[in-house]
């Protein structure tokens, strides 16, 4: 049994479903989910830094998964990667699998870590980095005909040190957006 809440605040209407015992998760969060979803199938392969392509959904899915907890943070993994891996050629289900495994990755240090408000998410999107791209490359050598020799490290840690570079740039607007647009929910800081 679910409880449906709806209430106007005077800028935003609101609608919240929980579950008992559950933390809330408002209609806004999957559809921005979506919105990075797409904007990444259309942006991240058109976008080089450093000769390799940043990882949106995964900045995303981290930031979330730090700011606003678990439950929003596998959300924002299935939703955003489904989304993504519905518009890219990628295995079907590879990017939501692996963004999910990376949300539990990232809540779980947060337990332990969490306390290193600026560090820990940064430290989160380069680990969670390589293992998202690691567990993309096991995907793709599982149902892929191509055999690759050796994994290449010097692109794995160049697109973790760009995505780390992408929420270091995003974390304080994050963190601003997190603390306006969720006020009810603590912050485990």
């Amino acid at each position: 049994m679910f409880h449906v809440e709806s209430s106007l605040y005077w800028d935003r209407p609101t609608f919240v479903v929980t579950l008992p015992g559950a933390v809330a998760i408002s209609y806004l969060s999957p559809l921005l989910a979506v919105i990075v979803g797409i904007v990444h199938a259309s942006l991240a392969p058109v976008i080089l830094i450093g000769g390799v392509k940043p990882n949106l959904v995964l900045v995303a899915v981290v930031l979330v998964t730090v700011l606003a907890g678990f439950l929003p943070g596998i959300t924002w993994a299935f939703v955003a990667g489904v989304t993504a891996n519905l518009l890219v050629g990628d295995p079907l289900g590879s990017v939501p699998l692996t963004m999910l495994v990376v949300a539990a990755f990232v809540a779980g240090g947060a337990r332990a870590l969490g306390r290193l408000v600026w560090i820990y998410p940064v430290m989160a999107t380069f680990l969670g980095s390589i293992l998202a791209d690691l567990g993309t490359l096991a995907i793709g050598q599982l149902v892929g005909d191509v055999r690759i020799g050796r994994v290449p490290v010097d692109l794995i840690v160049g697109a973790a040190v760009v995505n780390a570079a992408i929420a270091a740039v995003l974390l304080y607007p994050a963190r601003a957006a997190a603390s306006r647009y969720a006020p009810d929910e603590l912050a485990a800081w």
